[in-house]
């Protein structure tokens, strides 16, 4: 009954803070949406912050759940680099609440470098760094690819991807010129970024392919 009424609460104040923000949401209006008083509610959180920061948790926390299964099997490093790019927009376009509340009110708070969220968004942008790292030992990436700058620069376009279509209320897919934008990014990291790069989804194995194809469809 307790696991249920931290959903509940956590539920509303998703919808609350998305809908009318933050700023302009209070521990009233969420124990109202959620069906209790304001004491039952301070049972579960100490206060509003603590709800803006329980949300996110739980969808990073599962995207950190997911990440291994999704680039297993997978090799290259650009082709694990679009994989990951793949996967993480397609969840960004289904969970666009959580999103929005990480992107729109959590990266604004003064406290978000200071909270576990950030400690596991930083475990989540780690795989991207490995990967950089592998396709620098493999001779796939340029050997004076500086891994931190080549992260920031993927990390950033993902952010960019998603903070627009989230300001533009979400009006076109995700997917729209994506296989372009990660082309773009990929002239920047290959060795030899003229081999060919246009076509690196082709090498990925046919079940991460069909599940790449499945996420574009959504």
């Amino acid at each position: 009954m307790k696991g249920n009424t931290k959903e509940r609460i956590i539920e509303s104040a998703k919808q609350l803070f998305a809908d009318q923000g933050y700023q302009k949401t209070t521990i009233m209006d969420i124990s109202r949406q959620a069906g209790l008083s304001d004491a039952a509610l301070y049972e579960y959180f100490r206060g509003k912050e603590d709800l803006l920061i329980a949300i996110p948790d739980l969808w990073v926390r599962e995207l950190l759940e997911d990440l291994d299964e999704q680039l297993f099997g997978i090799k290259g490093a650009a082709n694990k680099l679009r994989k990951f790019l793949w996967w993480y927009i397609r969840r960004v376009e289904h969970a666009p609440l959580d999103a929005k509340i990480v992107y729109l009110h959590l990266k604004t708070n003064s406290n978000f470098l200071a909270n576990e969220v950030y400690s596991n968004v930083k475990r989540l942008y780690s795989y991207i760094l490995d990967i950089i790292e592998e396709g620098r030992s493999s001779g796939e990436f340029r050997a004076d690819l500086m891994p931190n700058l080549a992260r920031d620069v993927f990390v950033g376009t993902m952010d960019h991807l998603v903070t627009r279509w989230l300001l533009k209320d979400r009006s076109y897919s995700l997917f729209d010129n994506l296989e372009n934008i990660f082309d773009i990014v990929m002239d920047g990291f290959k060795s030899n970024p003229s081999s060919g790069n246009r076509r690196t989804h082709e090498t990925i194995p046919l079940a991460a392919e069909a599940d790449v194809q499945g996420s574009e469809k959504c």
